[in-house]
């Protein structure tokens, strides 16, 4: 007996091995297949997919990579909602291609309108208050338009733009006040330090700038130069996404203003945090560039209407 029953175990032993063999593969092909497909954030970080090189500025393939991340950015959802409450981009230097899409535009414009006739119907019947969707900010495309003697020797406005770096100009929502932006940038590949992960000098350069645009302002001259800035890297910036560049005024003290901000992914995760000094030179009056100016304060026309400018003469000591 103890032999016909080793016999007939030794079936079912060999059909569980291979059972068990054939489960332990089943396994390792799903496993990398899933690792494939959706590989762990720190392997990825470590070793980055190779990525091909980027395609000539100006290319049919530039080109159509642009209109994709132009279509990707304005389907944010932080970016529609900051657009229902901005006036629009200014048609007359913004290129058609990078104005938004026509329905948001339309939206937008109707926003505009309502709000200057319910803040009139409603001053009439209440003698004041304001309409019920207020638009808080304006909206510009830094970079564009700039003339190519300028662009060609500017590190933001020239080198960093382009296929594999901002292949698409940054999208800016400017408080009316002109006291704060929050701003929306693609950065892609061909910035970065470690391969995958975006340059902490790229990013330090793009807080200078976003700083200055921040603070220009209030500046009587309209220009400052960078004092101090100051730079705390809380997570590593990935490339080829869009991120988010929060940016405010603090405080100005005569010829200097304050700013501070942070820079986080599109999900809200903090990367970045910095802050800086500006500071407006004594010399300015004679660096002063109006198409410089016109530059960096893109206004809308229903928003240089409500600025008063600050005067040249006012007290910067």
């Amino acid at each position: 007996f103890a032999s016909g029953a080793t016999t007939a175990e030794m079936p079912a032993k060999s059909n569980l091995a291979l059972r068990m063999a054939l489960g332990m593969t089943l396994l390792s092909v799903t496993t990398y297949s899933l690792g494939v497909l959706y590989p762990p954030n720190l392997y990825t970080l470590i070793y980055p997919r190779e990525a091909p090189p980027s395609p000539d500025k100006g290319s049919v393939q530039a080109l159509k990579d642009a209109a994709e991340l132009e279509r990707q950015l304005w389907e944010l959802p932080l970016v529609q909602d900051l657009a229902r409450r901005s006036h629009p981009l200014n048609s007359d230097t913004v290129p058609a291609n990078f104005l938004g899409p026509k329905a948001l535009s339309t939206s937008t414009s109707t926003a505009t309108s309502s709000s200057g006739s319910s803040s009139s119907s409603s001053e009439e019947a209440s003698g004041g208050g304001g309409s019920e969707e207020e638009l808080t900010h304006y909206m510009a495309r830094p970079y564009l338009n700039l003339p190519e003697s300028f662009s060609r020797h500017s590190l933001t406005a020239g080198l960093l733009q382009g296929p594999g770096r901002m292949a698409i100009p940054p999208l800016l929502f400017v408080r009316t006040d002109e006291k704060a932006i929050t701003g929306v940038m693609h950065l892609g590949r061909s910035i970065c330090g470690h391969d995958g992960i975006v340059h902490g000098g790229a990013i330090a350069t793009l807080f200078d700038d976003a700083f200055f645009r921040t603070a220009v302002a209030n500046f009587p001259a309209r220009i400052g130069v960078t004092a101090w800035l100051k730079i705390d890297y809380r997570a590593p910036t990935r490339a080829d996404q869009f991120v988010v560049f929060k940016t405010k005024v603090d405080k100005v003290e005569g010829r200097k203003v304050f700013v501070s901000g942070q820079m986080e992914d599109v999900e809200g995760n903090l990367l970045v945090q910095a802050s800086a000094l500006f500071v407006q030179p004594k010399y300015a009056h004679l660096i002063k560039s109006e198409e410089r100016e016109k530059h960096f304060l893109n206004r809308p026309a229903a928003i240089a209407r409500t600025l008063e400018p600050v005067g040249e003469n006012a007290d910067m000591q």
